[in-house]
């Protein structure tokens, strides 16, 4: 994915980090998590477009209707 557009700088840019757990749950995100993160959303984003296309290969530019299946369908699989 990072090949030829170096996407990684822009991914990370826009990756917001979790909110940490409550401090009770004593629980934090390694670096790996972090490292990974900008790829993880990357890779999610591609999927969307890509669902987009799946629900209708003529779609140009998604309205709300199209958003909110295409997020229905995310949330059975995440």
């Amino acid at each position: 994915m990072d090949e030829g557009a170096e996407l990684r700088p822009i991914l990370e840019q826009l990756v917001a980090l979790p909110e940490l757990p409550p401090p009770e749950l004593n629980m934090t995100y390694g670096e790996e998590l972090e490292r990974r993160l900008p790829g993880i959303a990357g890779g999610l984003s591609l999927a969307l477009a890509r669902a987009f296309k799946t629900l209708d290969p003529k779609l140009k530019n998604p309205q709300t209707e199209q958003w909110e299946r295409a997020f229905r369908i995310f949330d059975l699989l995440l």
